[in-house]
């Protein structure tokens, strides 16, 4: 049975922590409109976690602070594979907490920046993970309502997990049925954004957003505003993913398509139906090898992070910046400078040399034009100019 607010706030009250005595902050992960995330280590079972602070400016935010309670409540109901954990929660003073499992990896938001699109094995692992973290949820009574690019962390290990129960409802809360708009807009399901209430069949059509963008780079409903982009999600059709990336399968482009159906019952029963569409697709071989897949899909994306990061030359390809001999790295778009003709240089793997100037070349071009100039005097004019013939050979020998 679900906490009220008065109980849940009583049992924080009394498991009051002080929070410099049992971690040690180590560094700020990030700030969200509500919530501050540090990495920290718990001194006492040596295990690093990550530390959600409730924003000091919101402490006295009646909603703010049930909406936080209310993750830290939720998502410790759900202990799973696909689910971030978590570990405790608490008050210090005026800070607010939750101590939650560290997942080591990327958001999809930041690997979108990065990468761009991802393959289309890569986006159906991604499905099938969350599809059954969210089948976990649903079984249990909870919709996440909030399924985004940056609620999805894939870690180093090939994990999928789903982050932030902030707006988690129950499926039997009156809340769900009321026009409550909470959520992302873009990622909302059309019943959702029509107030009409929400099902375990919502979490599934964001789910079909994400996929669709991830395996595209662009989002299947897009407009100026707001209430233009509302319009689309309840009442058109998006592009099959097929015309904008033609690499995905027609078998994955119908699921897909199917999550994004207008009307929740022509969806998929449930998320377990979802995922088993989803390992049909990819196979028995590609599962067995999902988390070595994913951790090494992750580890390329991070390379690739980490390069637009440092880099502080132009757009590089793929191939490495090369330095041989004397050769110098250099910025890409930087000109070469006049009078370095010995150095060789090689940009992307590719070898250029700048063209040297040498008296050696001259000579032997002079040379050429000299014997042709003499042959052909010879087979012109045979006896007649043979002393010209002699004292063309007379200048070569002095010239050289």
């Amino acid at each position: 049975m679900t906490e009220d607010k008065t109980s849940l706030g009583k049992r924080l009250s009394k498991n009051r922590l002080k929070l410099e005595q049992e971690y040690k902050i180590l560094s700020l992960l990030g700030i969200g409109g509500m919530a501050e995330v540090y990495k920290a280590e718990q001194t006492s079972l040596s295990r690093i976690v990550a530390i959600k602070k409730l924003k000091p400016s919101l402490a006295s935010n009646s909603e703010m602070m049930e909406r936080f309670m209310r993750e830290a409540q939720s998502a410790a109901n759900l202990q799973h594979e696909n689910i971030v954990q978590i570990y405790q929660m608490g008050a210090s003073d005026s800070d607010h907490y939750i101590v939650m499992e560290f997942v080591e990896g990327m958001d999809l938001k930041s690997i979108l920046k990065s990468a761009g699109k991802v393959p289309w094995e890569i986006a159906a692992l991604i499905g099938r993970g969350v599809a059954h973290g969210l089948y976990f949820a649903h079984q249990r009574g909870y919709i996440h309502r909030d399924i985004k690019p940056g609620n999805i962390m894939l870690s180093f290990r090939g994990e999928v997990k789903i982050m932030d129960f902030g707006i988690v409802r129950r499926i039997d809360s009156e809340l769900t049925q009321t026009g409550a708009f909470l959520g992302t807009p873009s990622y909302m399901s059309p019943e959702q954004l029509k107030g009409q209430g929400v099902s375990e069949k919502s979490d599934q059509f964001s789910l079909g957003i994400v996929l669709y963008e991830i395996l595209t780079g662009e989002k299947p409903f897009k407009a100026d505003s707001e209430q233009a982009l509302i319009m689309k999600i309840t009442t058109e059709k998006p592009k099959n993913v097929r015309a904008l990336n033609s690499e995905v399968p027609r078998r994955l482009a119908r699921i897909i398509k199917k999550m994004l159906n207008k009307d929740p019952r022509k969806r998929f029963t449930d998320a377990r139906e979802l995922m088993q569409a989803l390992e049909n697709l990819l196979g028995k071989k590609v599962l067995s090898q999902a988390p070595n897949l994913i951790a090494q899909y992750l580890r390329t994306v991070q390379a690739m992070s980490e390069v637009d990061k440092t880099k502080k030359t132009a757009e590089l390809d793929s191939e490495p910046v090369l330095m041989e001999g004397r050769a110098k790295t250099r910025k890409l778009g930087q000109k070469v400078q006049a009078g370095r003709n010995k150095e060789e240089r090689k940009i992307i793997g590719e070898e250029w040399q700048e063209p040297q100037e040498s008296n050696w070349m001259v000579k032997t071009i002079i040379l050429l034009v000299i014997t042709l100039a003499v042959i052909v005097i010879f087979i012109l004019f045979n006896d007649q100019f043979i002393w010209l013939g002699k004292h063309l050979l007379q200048l070569i020998s002095q010239f050289f």
